[in-house]
């Protein structure tokens, strides 16, 4: 056990979605109320996206901060997460999201306010930083962090969809997304597909293409989604996409994600690591999203490992 002085040589600050699933001004004061003693100095609330990105940069560079809470969901911590690569400031996401895949990845709980006090108590024990490589992505120039996954093809088309009808994702939740599969597959059927290499190797064609920095990839209620088992360690990124524009593609990687990760034997599917780069190019333009957002067509994207994050785990 550290003491209190040792606690507060590392000052904490915290930044607030209040439009996340769970955030709301109970949950805040909670936080302040365990984490006040042990060197929670501001808290800070985002006004829209991207702004976590900034107010993390503020809290390191402004207030200090060694420790940045985000509470909030994917999206929150992934913003913060890019903009405190390499500043030894260490991120702890309270699951304050719809699905929370990061936090939980991690070893938070699900619960928020049970994350909250497991924070206290790791932050009050002295728990180590542990480093974690996330995702960089650079689509037609604009770049972008990624702290669980990134897709081209059907996955985006789908969470498109996903968007855009939100009071179906909100009534039939994930079944609501896997019927928005089955829809982009039926509309990519024609498409010419993307070409992709692997660290600088020769181009090969793909149909669509998954890449993550964590493992699992999602999480289907408290079950575990591993698309891509190769992902989650240091320094790389892990990646599967699909042969073919059949709907069989898509269906095996699910099933297999689901039930031992046997999908990635199939001849349907590519898969491997890639320590360097990522590059796709598609010549019509091909759907992208990263942490489940949403990011619009594009033609040319790299994706690259992004090392130098370090996290706070529970004790």
């Amino acid at each position: 056990m550290t003491d209190a002085s040792a606690v507060t040589d590392r000052p904490i600050a915290m930044l607030v979605n209040p439009a996340s699933t769970a955030a709301h001004p109970g949950l805040v004061e909670m936080a302040e109320r365990l984490l006040g003693p042990l060197g929670l100095t501001v808290v800070l609330t985002t006004q829209e996206r991207g702004h976590a990105g900034e107010l993390a940069r503020l809290a390191w560079e402004g207030h200090g901060a060694l420790t940045v809470v985000t509470m909030g969901g994917d999206g929150t911590a992934a913003e913060a997460a890019g903009a405190l690569i390499n500043t030894g400031a260490a991120l702890a996401p309270i699951p304050a999201g719809s699905t929370n895949v990061f936090a939980r990845t991690l070893g938070w709980p699900k619960d928020c306010e049970q994350a909250i006090r497991d924070l206290a108590t790791a932050i009050r024990a002295g728990a180590p930083q542990a480093p974690v490589t996330i995702g960089r992505l650079v689509a037609d120039g604009e770049a972008r962090f990624f702290i669980v996954n990134a897709s081209a093809g059907v996955e985006a088309d789908a969470a498109v969809t996903v968007e855009r009808h939100p009071r179906m994702k909100r009534r039939i939740g994930q079944a609501w997304f896997a019927g928005a599969i089955a829809m982009a597959t039926v509309r990519n059927r024609r498409s010419q597909g993307i070409q992709v290499s692997i660290d600088g190797g020769t181009p090969f064609r793909l149909s669509s293409l998954s890449v993550a920095c964590s493992r699992p990839y999602a999480y289907f209620g408290q079950r575990a989604f591993d698309l891509i088992p190769d992902a989650g360690r240091e320094g790389v990124l892990g990646w599967v996409g699909t042969a073919t524009h059949s709907v069989t593609g898509p269906a095996i990687a699910a099933t297999g994600a689901l039930t031992g990760a046997w999908h990635l034997d199939s001849s349907r599917l590519a898969h491997g690591v890639s320590s360097a780069r990522i590059s796709m190019e598609s010549e019509e333009g091909v759907a992208l999203q990263a942490d489940g957002e949403p990011l619009g067509t594009f033609h040319h994207v790299l994706f690259e490992p992004a090392p130098g994050l370090l996290v706070l785990r529970p004790s």
